[in-house]
């Protein structure tokens, strides 16, 4: 009887593992291809015909990319008159309050907080200053072609969109966990793209997205994940989040695998803050919560199975062959990922660098999760070190701001 019970709890572990890396992305796609809806084809807007736009930008020691970022939504094309441009500093200790000062002249609106009281409550409170229809909120780091804008915004012209999120593409090529990344970052945006053309995608890209602005109703200041917090919203209101995929931005992403496996496990504990509080698609909209059950809970999760998988697998060794092949395959990724962590240098070796990735990101969401689930988390800034963007800026290509014990990272889920 327990051989039976470690039989199921073996296979059943590998099943969940298989299907919420591969088969539900496989699903969506076969499932977009007979079902899906193409994208409505509009006459472009004319610019007197573009509704207003307020840029949020929240800010906490952003002297090394503030520069740059204001420059490049400068140069966004839309309509000037339309286009309203808003730096909230959260309390920054360094140069981002002046930085931002020098583009005053040129239209950008400053709200400096002399306090830091983090990102949620900064949005929230600058969100009820602005004077746009729709909301484009996105990162410090994130540069956006010149496009990116109009695209997300002809996606709102159907009623039932309420978010639509671009295509962000992490400048990842030379971190030392970089190929990993990259998979997994191609895999999610197919992802996306198929679910938006089925109904809607779970989870906005917080890099760059756009928002109705009736539909932002302010984010409680303890909150790590508000961008998926505001997704979840909208969906729960009964509106579709679309993935644009002709939007594109560009985010440099983190060089170093102990600054990722630290803003990982952010995010992961931002996971169990949102189980905790119930934000989530309800079973009554049944796409979006087989969605979201298959794309995110079962991720979240994922640890567990995958210890399961381990544990289950030694109790079935006597049982042949195949069990003994499982477990020297689970020991070579294991064994690649741990080296790979205690030896920088091997990351860069191609046979290493996605069981690593594999392992210390499911490693983060596990220690995430438990955080999430055990204490209580407060919504300051964490941010990891940013790093000059190609664009240049006040400070050499190349060169890192250091992080501070109270600064803060994009919160992606």
């Amino acid at each position: 009887m327990i051989d039976r019970w470690m039989l199921l709890l073996f296979w059943g572990s590998v099943a969940i593992t298989f299907y919420t890396q591969l088969g539900y992305p496989l699903l969506m796609r076969c499932l977009a291809r007979l079902f899906g809806r193409p994208a409505r084809e509009l006459p472009p807007l004319a610019d007197s015909e573009l509704p207003s736009v307020s840029l949020v930008i929240s800010a906490f020691n952003e002297e090394v990319v503030l520069a740059d970022k204001l420059r490049n939504a400068l140069e966004i094309d839309y309509p000037r008159e339309r286009l309203e441009i808003v730096v909230a500093s959260d309390g920054s200790r360094d140069r981002t309050v002046q930085i931002a000062e020098q583009f005053v002249p040129l239209g950008v609106r400053l709200l400096a907080y002399p306090v830091n009281r983090g990102k949620s409550t900064t949005l929230t409170e600058a969100v009820g200053t602005v004077r746009g229809d729709v909301l484009l909120l996105c990162d410090a780091n994130v540069m956006f072609r010149r496009d990116a804008l109009r695209l997300l915004v002809e996606r709102l012209r159907e009623p039932a969109v309420g978010a639509v999120t671009g295509d962000v593409r992490l400048d990842s090529g030379q971190a030392d966990f970089g190929e990993g990344e990259s998979l997994y970052y191609r895999i999610e945006r197919r992802l996306q793209l198929d679910e938006s053309a089925l109904g809607s995608i779970i989870g906005v890209d917080g890099g760059m997205y756009v928002l109705r602005r009736e539909l932002f109703p302010g984010i409680p200041s303890s909150t790590l994940n508000d961008d998926f917090l505001l997704s979840m919203r909208v969906l729960r209101a009964g509106y579709r989040v679309l993935y644009e995929p002709r939007a594109v931005a560009t985010e440099t992403a983190t060089m170093h695998a102990e600054d990722e496996f630290r803003r990982r496990i952010r995010v992961a504990a931002g996971a169990a803050q949102i189980l905790r509080r119930g934000e989530f698609p309800p079973p009554w909209q049944p796409f979006n919560f087989f969605c979201w059950v298959s794309h995110k809970l079962l991720r979240w999760i994922a640890p567990v199975f995958l210890v399961t998988a381990l544990i289950s697998n030694l109790w079935l060794l006597p049982h042949g062959w195949l069990y003994v092949l499982a477990l020297i395959t689970q020991g070579l990724l294991y064994g690649v990922a741990w080296l790979a962590w205690w030896r920088p240098g091997v990351r860069s070796r191609r046979w290493a660098r996605i069981p690593f990735y594999f392992v210390f990101s499911h490693v983060a969401i596990a220690r995430g999760m438990l955080r999430g689930f055990l204490f209580q988390q407060s919504g300051a800034w964490q941010r990891t070190a940013r790093v000059v963007t190609p664009a240049g800026g006040d400070q050499p290509a190349g060169q890192t701001q250091p992080e501070t014990p109270s600064s803060a990272s994009p919160d992606r889920s």
